[in-house]
């Protein structure tokens, strides 16, 4: 195998955590609000359940071949040529959205707290640890995970219970004022962008060394990341109302500079970014390292290390030109991004199955034919 480091099944459900997590702590708010009115923090609670089905989805396509990573599954189902073409997809699919994040940890502190800082320095500064945590190796990385996932669940639970004192119930009414549209779109988001994203998982499954229970903390994981995410759009929607929550893209930054307890506990707004800094830094490793594994699988390399070097700098010249601005990334960018992790997680994924089963069936019936 590739990667000689193995994940024990409490840091693969950890980094699952944090995947889901990563950069939804700040954008998901305004983005399932903005397409779902009213009815957001509904339809977020929606797509916990339905978000655990899709992380089941995913356990499925990865248990078809066992000990394969998600390219040789693919070449497995589909062949040589296409599952290399699709595997080709995928990969594009990864770099992009390591990129992706990037540029959000960008935009946010150079908008929110570097205010004079050039945006190419912070990117320097956040791709450099994205390398070395690549070149240390997976043990590494899930390890990292442990010790730092209690900081993330901490600063949540801080947020919801000291902004519950100016939650305003009244703030999540009307219940039935949606349209058939915004059902759609708040139901599908509620469980697309969150877990959908969790895809790379499939990358690091091979080399989880302990399987026992392991389809079911995963699909634990996935559930408890996502009633996270639906709880923070809960309270900002209670705290903010609706037109805030849609019109602030870094909605949990927000929500944290209003937390103020007897005038002495307040202003943490910082270490409630700090706790999603790390997150989305532990997303992106793991984009960046399903990146540079797939690569390696898709041309029989036998080992990576190489790879870091070069991915970490297209990841940086990536994260500098995959938007302009940050109106341009928050208008155009992510509208698309969701039709590209619908794609990625739920259509193909569910056509690669199906493929799966039609194999399997004929292979059945012509060993059927042939004992006979």
């Amino acid at each position: 195998m590739l990667e000689q480091g193995r994940l024990g099944v409490r840091q693969l459900s950890i980094l699952t955590i944090l995947i889901i997590a990563g950069d939804m702590m700040m954008i998901y708010p305004s983005v399932i609000s903005t397409y779902s009115g009213q009815n957001a923090w509904l339809y977020a609670f929606i797509g916990v359940p339905l978000g655990m089905g899709l992380m089941y989805l995913f356990v499925k396509l990865a248990d078809t071949y066992p000990d394969e990573n998600l390219i040789g599954v693919f070449r497995k189902i589909l062949g040589f040529w296409p599952g290399t073409v699709l595997s080709l997809f995928y990969l594009m699919y990864f770099i992009f959205s390591s990129a992706a994040q990037s540029r959000v940890v960008g935009d946010f502190m150079t908008s929110q707290i570097f205010l004079y800082t050039p945006i190419r320095v912070v990117l320097l500064i956040f791709v450099i640890p994205l390398g070395w945590a690549l070149y240390n190796g997976l043990e590494t990385i899930g390890r990292s995970s442990e010790i730092l996932v209690p900081i993330i669940t901490a600063f949540m639970f801080i947020l919801v219970v000291f902004l519950l004192p100016q939650a305003d119930l009244n703030q999540l009414v009307p219940f039935t004022d949606t349209t058939i549209n915004q059902l759609t779109h708040g139901i599908v988001i509620g469980f697309i962008y969150p877990v959908g994203e969790s895809l790379p998982i499939l990358m690091i499954l091979p080399y989880v060394s302990q399987q026992t229970h392991r389809t079911r903390d995963i699909l634990i994981s996935a559930g408890f990341a996502n009633l996270l995410m639906a709880i923070l759009v809960t309270i900002s929607m209670l705290v903010m109302g609706l037109f805030l929550t849609q019109h602030t893209i870094f909605g949990s930054f927000v929500l944290s500079q209003k937390i103020n307890i007897a005038n002495f506990f307040q202003r943490i707004e910082v270490l409630m970014a700090s706790s999603w800094l790390i997150s989305t830094y532990f997303k992106a490793t793991v984009y960046l390292y399903a990146f540079i594994l797939g690569i390696a699988e898709l041309f029989r390399l036998k080992s990576y290390p190489f790879l870091i070097l070069p991915s970490v700098l297209i990841v940086y010249a990536l994260s500098n030109l995959i938007s302009p601005n940050m109106p341009f990334f928050n208008t155009t960018v992510i509208p698309y991004w969701l039709e590209w992790d619908f794609t990625v997680s739920l259509v193909l994924p569910v056509l690669l199955l199906i493929i799966h089963l039609i194999k399997s069936r004929f292979s059945f019936k012509k060993k059927a034919k042939l004992n006979d």
